[in-house]
């Protein structure tokens, strides 16, 4: 039997809130996997005083779309976040009304991704997560009766986000903007929320799991206006799905949004927004399109038919505005397939050659190729030094800290990988990873380079705060106030397994 949103929400106590926001929800699942916030959050249950509440900067790091267009992700202030997901779990109560009452009315769950207890897993919040059996499957019932589907998407939703249309959302604008008592709590969600933000009022950081729930609270809201004035949509996170019965109605849906998001400062994203005459096929076209192109599963795939499937998916990406999710989506099929040796070694050197034109794909290579396609040490050194590089020229440090990162997992060297490179970046996820991997190699006179460099970034307050990661692990006694106090504690920021013992 599916769950409604307000019964998601009351499974989850403020505690285990809390919990998932600081233990688990505090680095994208973007960012190369050897990070961890868990013994951070160790320390706050220990901690008897707060932190010092004062606006910090954050930690910038850039994501590669699947248009191959960066997105700008960030890593919030430990100290920071950390005010803010005790905020938002000491008025969760409150926030549980506001989600009830909003979608008290909703026959479906409109809202498809959203913060959660998942069995067997520790986070709180998966942008891929699916559980048809508990979420409910609506299209179908919403389909019936309608000829036209409308696709429409926010522009630059969490960037555009005020700070105070959350308390908006919560109590109504008069209220808020009149600071009436019943608005207090929800002007405090609003002060951490931008503090986490260098202070700013605008923005929420992309990245963070805090940044899912404070979203909902306005996007809730919206849902609820538009579900009374007769609308029947999904939404996941800021794209919005809805079905009409004509041309007409699309455009008045539209216009409705549009309104309803300029009430909270936000705005249509025109340049993705489209009406489609139904029908059209349940999935996107091309997943379709893809899965019909004939894979044998009862016995080994051969040379012929890899090539086949693969110029296939490249033909689709192509028709499909170079979307390089289609090539995500078709090597994930592939790799649950019995391949001959002729056709896993084409297979394996033409997603190698992809992988170089679509950096997207980078970061699935570990789940979606090393291990499932059999993919030798020598295979995986020789792709991360073509991705170094390639990174490096492009200045694309996501894929150079992937580089890395596989260097360290699969224990190889980096050739032609100097020190100079990465001072040069001022990036801080490529300073940290190059740091690791020096300690692995015994590099000492770099290892003593790099801490030359922390320390040089710890005399600015500001080049502290927007590098402290690199900062605080590297640095010991140099290190003043909490950051000597969490230091002094044992506190890191690294999974144990890739820090220097």
């Amino acid at each position: 039997m599916p769950k409604t949103y307000a019964e998601f929400m009351d499974e989850l106590t403020a505690e285990e809130l809390y919990k998932g926001l600081v233990a688990y929800g505090m680095f994208t699942e973007k960012l190369p996997p050897v990070l961890t916030s868990e013994p951070f959050f160790a320390y706050c249950q220990v901690r008897s005083n707060p932190f010092f509440d004062q606006k910090e900067p954050y930690i910038s790091y850039e994501s590669m779309r699947n248009i191959n267009i960066p997105r700008m992700l960030g890593i919030p202030n430990p100290m920071a976040y950390e005010r803010l997901c005790r905020c938002i779990a000491d008025y969760w109560d409150r926030l549980k009304e506001h989600f009830t009452k909003q979608t008290a009315e909703q026959d479906y769950m409109v809202s498809r991704i959203h913060i959660r207890k998942m069995e067997g897993k520790t986070p709180i919040f998966f942008m891929n997560y699916k559980n048809w059996k508990l979420d409910g499957m609506p299209e179908p019932d919403l389909m019936i009766g309608c000829k036209y589907l409308v696709k429409a998407d926010i522009s630059s939703c969490f960037p555009s986000i005020c700070a105070q249309a959350i308390s908006w959302a919560l109590v109504g604008k008069e209220a808020a903007k009149e600071n009436k008592p019943e608005a207090q709590w929800c002007h405090q969600l609003s002060h951490y929320a931008q503090h986490t933000n260098n202070g700013e009022s605008r923005g929420l950081l992309i990245g963070p799991h805090s940044s899912n729930v404070l979203s909902e609270i306005i996007l809730t809201a919206i849902d609820c206006h538009l579900y009374q004035k007769g609308w029947r949509y999904i939404r996941n996170i800021d794209d919005y799905t809805c079905y009409v019965p004509s041309y007409e109605d699309g455009q008045k849906f539209l216009v409705d949004l549009g309104e309803e998001l300029q009430s909270f400062d936000l705005s249509l994203n025109h340049k993705k927004t489209e009406i489609c005459e139904l029908p059209v096929a349940s999935v996107e076209q091309w997943v379709r399109k893809i899965n019909s192109v004939p894979l044998n599963s009862h016995h080994q795939i051969d040379f012929r038919s890899a090539r086949a499937y693969l110029d296939s998916a490249i033909e689709l990406m192509q028709a499909n505005q170079m979307n390089s999710a289609i090539l995500n989506y078709a090597i994930q099929v592939l790799k649950g397939q019995e391949l001959t040796p002729g056709a896993k070694e084409y297979s394996i050197k033409t997603i190698f050659h992809l992988v170089l034109l679509y950096p997207y794909l980078i970061p699935q290579l570990e789940t979606t190729v090393f291990s499932q396609l059999g993919v030798t040490s020598e295979q995986i050194a020789f792709l991360s030094q073509k991705i170094y590089q390639s990174g490096l020229q492009q200045h694309n440090y996501e894929a150079v800290c992937y580089a890395i990162y596989y260097a360290m997992k699969y224990g190889f060297e980096l050739p032609n990988f100097h020190i100079a490179q990465v001072v040069h970046s001022g990036d801080c996820l490529f300073c940290l990873l190059s740091f690791l991997y020096f300690q692995r190699q015994g590099a000492n006179d770099t290892v003593e380079e790099l801490k030359k460099y922390a320390l040089q970034l710890s005399q600015n307050e500001e080049d502290f705060n927007k590098n402290w990661l690199f900062v605080y692990e590297i640095l010991s006694e140099e290190l003043t106030g909490d950051w000597l106090d969490m230091k002094q504690n044992g506190v890191s920021f690294i999974k144990p397994e890739y820090r220097y013992h």
